[in-house]
């Protein structure tokens, strides 16, 4: 028996174990010769038991149902640098596949938001070191004084900073940022920064890191080697040596989740072949 794409109304939505919204997209679902199978999807082994459970009985009242169109191939699986939440604020978007050539076009975007912030509070939303960093940038320094509007760049190494200024004119600024994970100095540089107070409430500000790299003709090969993975400072590649290229379109990296009472997950997706 082949394997079949599934077919519903809608993506399949649950409630994890930590309360959690979580969603299967209906292309990491397949009937095969064992039933129904979602183990294609990045955080199944987490919650295989309420995933089995859940689409078993949807089969039955006929809510999921296996369709005539051959199930894709899995090509990839993208998994975030960093484990956190903020790994879900990442897209991989691949475009102009080409078999012949075993290459296609990658593009890996990051926009991390991090609305409502203090001085007081600045430090808990970023991380002050990078080991505790929660996305791209951490808070270097403090200097306790409110931020000007202000975007910017992360400077060239060794520091990989960025002096936010202080709406007063103090050189000193505002604050520092660094960061987290520079792979390279054209990497770290590409990080930019946008600080803008907010209208209300008072003394308050929105911190936006954002980055995007496009890679043009990049092989499989080149992206499952952790050495060769221009992206590394954001997302890593796995996947069955010499598989399928993937298919054109874009992806956004979920499931990543902070340190409870259990350590911190990784954002993850699978992409699927043409």
């Amino acid at each position: 028996m082949a394997n079949y794409q599934a077919l519903a109304a809608n993506p399949i939505s649950f409630v994890d174990g930590n309360q959690k919204q979580q969603e299967i997209p209906l292309s990491a679902i397949t009937f095969g010769p064992n039933g129904v199978d979602a183990s294609a999807w990045p955080n199944y082994s987490a919650n295989q038991a309420v995933i089995d459970g859940l689409l078993k009985q949807m089969v039955a009242q006929g809510l999921v149902a296996p369709g005539t169109q051959n199930a894709a191939t899995p090509s990839l699986t993208i998994t975030a640098t960093e484990a956190g939440q903020t790994g879900n604020a990442t897209t991989v978007t691949f475009s102009n596949p080409s078999q012949a050539a075993g290459t296609v076009d990658v593009k890996v975007s990051a926009n991390e938001v991090y609305p409502g912030l203090t001085l007081a509070t600045i430090a808990d939303a970023l991380g002050t070191s990078a080991a505790e960093a929660n996305g791209l940038v951490f808070l270097k320094s403090n200097n306790n004084k409110p931020p000007q509007s202000f975007t910017g760049n992360i400077s060239a190494g060794p520091d990989f900073d960025c002096l936010v200024p202080e709406t007063g004119g103090d050189p000193a600024g505002a604050f520092t940022l660094e960061a987290a994970n520079p792979t390279s100095d054209a990497d770290a540089q590409a990080i930019n920064i946008v600080v803008a107070p907010d209208p209300s409430p008072a003394n308050t500000f929105t911190l936006t890191a954002s980055w995007t790299k496009t890679v043009a003709g990049v092989n499989l090969a080149t992206l499952e080697n952790i050495a060769s993975n221009p992206f590394a400072m954001l997302v890593t590649f796995s996947g069955a040596a010499g598989g399928p290229l993937p298919a054109a379109g874009t992806v956004t990296l979920l499931g990543g989740a902070g340190a409870t009472s259990s350590p911190a997950v990784a954002a993850k997706a699978t992409v699927f072949s043409s």
